[in-house]
């Protein structure tokens, strides 16, 4: 891995990464390998990427050999989940990964690697450099949908007719744009927000 400045506003903040490579030693998606094959053979791009790069443990014990502190907030974090089947979490390491917390392919690393962690609520190894910038966009998403949820209900105080005040749309077309938006969030508790 190279160059730990600073990037541009906007773009993706890569020089938060502490280079410890908990995270390219321990990674689980929400799908089994099995899923991921199926996503992959039904076209899915990111799913195909992601098996290319990455090999799964033979199991659990493998996994907590090498990152054990990260295997088990991962473990911890998905054990609250209802319906949580530890028999489905499958672990995975990047082959490209060297002993010196080097990326052997860094300048053709994909997608998932550059921007990892891919979502504010990603499981990232304790100590992560990205704590605060997930905290940060966490609270950003949450005033968003708070906003718009607090619009809606601004607009329904207002609107006449069910129609949104000066809008060729209902309150009930706005609330689905909005649940629409606010779904993609929903298993981080979306709803309560």
């Amino acid at each position: 891995m190279t160059g730990r400045n600073q990037s541009n506003p906007g773009e993706f903040p890569q020089y938060l990464c502490k280079m410890c490579g908990k995270c390219c030693k321990s990674i689980t998606t929400e799908h089994t390998y099995e899923e991921l094959e199926e996503m992959t053979k039904n076209g899915s791009e990111s799913a195909r990427v992601f098996i290319d790069v990455f090999r799964p443990y033979p199991g659990l014990k493998e996994a907590k050999k090498h990152v054990p502190d990260q295997v088990e907030q991962i473990l911890d974090e998905l054990g609250n989940k209802e319906g949580f089947d530890i028999s489905k979490v499958t672990f995975y390491y990047c082959p490209h990964h060297s002993e010196e917390n080097q990326c052997g392919i860094y300048e053709n690393r994909p997608e998932c690697c550059r921007r990892a962690p891919n979502n504010p609520w990603s499981c990232m190894p304790p100590g992560c450099g990205f704590e605060g910038w997930q905290f940060e966009e966490r609270e950003k998403i949450k005033r968003e949908i708070r906003k718009l949820k607090e619009y809606l209900i601004a607009l329904q105080a207002v609107a006449e007719d069910g129609m949104v005040p000066g809008k060729d749309i209902t309150v009930d077309e706005l609330r689905k744009i909005i649940d629409k938006k606010i779904s993609r969030w929903e298993k981080y508790g979306s709803r309560l927000w």
